[in-house]
């Protein structure tokens, strides 16, 4: 990678780095607020809707932003931006009709599925609203493939924060305002602030897309289009079929969790705050370091396309071996931050003893979580995506089998067995297949080992800090921001006599 290109990488990084840690803090908040209006049950019962409406996304979106990031990228890569327009054009009619199509099922079926899907009539006119929403969201993803593809973060950056932002004053304001009653109203309320967002962020997308075409020629033969034809179909509905499979199975496994915990003899009200807990109350804090991984994961994809048409092999190596070095200092980091600071984190940010215990059982799997995000985004740019569809439909089969056995036994604890246990059989599957693709470099020593030693000595470094600092929302950011800190010293100290000239560079 050139110095040019890796600086425009490094600023594209910073830039969404930024801009989706300001979202997810936000979002985060949000969460926190709607737990407070819709109290555990609610927030299970819109979790149970969300989860539904994550498979009406996957049908209306049919991997169009892969799709539109991969033929704009290798038509960037083999420097013929003359195709880019009909690209485009493809895309854009390919998201429109299974937007329209998700439209349309949604709509016609939200009675059965509320009432035999979901068992509760609760969710009925969400899911009416929700399927409103669908056109405009593939549209979206669509343009939001385009501006990774030719690196315009700034312009898809805008248009999400704008999204963001738009959606919690609707949903503030209607919950302050007009004060619902019951929980059907509630969800509603918050469902179409999203459908209000999602409008408002097509239509910023697409005045900033057409701006920003005016920097492509026009196509220059029928070739073009005929060729981008094939390409459209050979990589979209290939992912868009898998994709289909892998989110019902998601779905699936998510609607059997609440039924799991009622046959492991909870009652229903406590099965959905149950489930609500660790759904929008822990995982988003597992998740919530994803604001620093998500925008590089996906900066990779287009960079590794455009290399991989190219032709570029030296380029691909590299840049998969810097990537899986930087997922192993950030994963362990974040691990060891999580559990050294999972009681606080569950009692003052959460106001839950049970978070606190969910966010402490899986925090040593967050390396691997983020290793395999890693992968897959590097597998995808390399033209693996459908291995990297099969190996996750492998992963929901397991996850719903499991499903099926664990949490009936063992309860809550049994599910979050089964995130475990899915994770890292998916990851070893991706991981095999990225070594044998790219071949990247991993030393054991500088890429597990020194991140390991600095975590221990992180977490002891923290707790011992920790009483000095109130036990406030600020005092956790504020503690949480000093162990981020002390990670790195202690990593750059720890690296430092290694990489002396004359030392060892190669250890295994």
């Amino acid at each position: 990678m050139s110095k040019d290109r890796s600086y425009r990488f490094l600023k594209n990084v910073l830039l969404l780095t930024v801009t989706a840690l300001l979202m997810r803090s936000v979002s985060l908040s949000f969460n926190l607020y709607l737990k407070e209006k819709l109290g555990a049950e609610g927030i299970g019962l819109f979790s149970l809707i969300m989860n539904l409406f994550s498979f009406a996304v996957t049908l209306a979106t049919s991997g169009v932003t892969l799709l539109t990031t991969r033929l704009v990228s290798e038509a960037m890569g083999k420097e013929r931006p003359f195709e880019v327009k009909v690209a485009m054009k493809r895309c854009l009619a390919y998201a429109l009709f299974f937007g329209f199509l998700a439209f349309f099922l949604l709509f016609s079926l939200a009675v059965p599925i509320g009432k035999r899907l979901l068992g509760d009539a609760r969710t009925i006119p969400s899911l009416y609203a929700l399927a409103i929403s669908l056109p405009f969201l593939a549209l979206s993803s669509a343009l939001s493939g385009y501006f990774a593809a030719v690196r315009r973060v700034v312009k898809s950056a805008a248009a999400q924060m704008g999204e963001q932002f738009l959606r919690i004053a609707f949903t503030v304001m209607a919950l302050t305002y007009l004060a619902p009653d019951d929980l059907t109203l509630t969800c509603l309320f918050v469902v179409l602030g999203g459908v209000i967002s999602d409008i408002f962020s097509l239509i910023l997308s697409y005045i900033l897309y057409r701006l920003d075409l005016k920097k492509h020629n026009r196509a220059r033969s029928g070739r073009v289009a005929r060729d981008l034809n094939k390409k459209l179909l050979a990589i979209g509905l290939p992912v868009a079929i898998s994709s289909y499979f892998r989110s019902a199975l998601v779905t699936l496994e998510h609607l059997l969790i609440p039924k799991g915990l009622l046959a492991f003899g909870m009652e229903e009200a406590s099965a959905l705050a149950v489930y609500g807990v660790l759904e929008a109350m822990a995982l988003p804090v597992i998740l919530f370091p994803y604001a620093f991984l998500t925008p590089f994961c996906n900066l990779l994809i287009p960079e590794v396309a455009e290399n991989t048409a190219a032709e570029n092999t030296a380029d691909l190596k590299a840049t998969a071996s810097k990537a899986l070095a930087f997922v192993s200092f950030f994963g362990i980091g974040v691990a060891a931050i999580l559990m050294t600071l999972s009681g606080l984190i569950g009692e003052i940010l959460c106001k839950s003893e049970e978070a606190s215990l969910y966010i402490l059982m899986l925090a040593p799997l967050v390396p691997v979580m983020y290793a395999d995000t890693t992968v897959d985004s590097l597998l995808k740019g390399a033209g693996e995506q459908l291995f990297s569809m099969r190996v996750n439909i492998m992963d929901s089969i397991l996850g719903v089998a499991l499903a099926f056995t664990t949490v009936p036994l063992f309860g809550i604890k049994g599910y979050i067995f089964n995130i475990i246990l899915c994770e890292l059989i998916n990851f070893s599957f991706s991981a095999t297949r990225l070594v044998r693709k790219l071949r990247p470099e991993y030393s054991v020593v500088k890429n597990l080992l020194f991140p390991l030693a600095a975590a221990i000595l992180t977490a002891f470094l923290t707790r011992k800090a920790a009483p000095f600092f109130p036990e406030s929302k600020l005092g956790l950011i504020l503690l949480i921001t000093l162990a981020a800190l002390i990670y790195a010293a202690i990593l750059f100290f720890l690296k430092k006599p290694f990489y002396r000239k004359g030392s060892v560079t190669q250890d295994d």
